[in-house]
């Protein structure tokens, strides 16, 4: 029978905290993006991730008028991690201001647009493949 010397009572430790320390990396991949509300835009307005990571979704309103995001398919169907207060037509944006969602959405093609009228034009695609 070995016995254990102090190089292996080192070791032992050491490849514990290696294998820890790896598994805390692994599970830290997110993709992260961030969409900038502009008068009458989104910025930018085709975003592509992949559906292997969670995704951190940063949305700013860098315009002068209130900005409203929505896309029902990928904040219902997605699953969110958080909360964010939304009304029944999506998330506002006062001027200035900023949110973050952390969401894992499956593969799919998601178009998000700003419901306030007046703005019809202003709309984007996050494609997550």
């Amino acid at each position: 029978m070995r016995r254990l010397t102090a190089d292996r009572c080192l070791a032992l430790p050491l490849l514990f905290f290696l294998f820890v320390a790896s598994t805390f990396v692994a599970c830290d991949r997110t993709h992260s993006v961030s969409l900038v509300a502009e008068d009458f835009r989104f910025t930018p307005q085709l975003v592509r991730v992949s559906s292997a990571s969670p995704l951190v979704l940063t949305l700013y309103n860098a315009g002068r008028e209130v900005h409203e995001f929505d896309s029902p398919v990928l904040m219902y169907a997605g699953n969110r991690f958080s909360a964010v207060s939304m009304k029944e037509t999506g998330i506002v944006l006062e001027p200035g201001k900023s949110v973050q969602l952390i969401m894992a959405p499956p593969a799919g093609t998601y178009l998000y647009i700003c419901r306030r009228k007046g703005h019809a034009n202003m709309m984007g695609t996050l494609i997550v493949e």
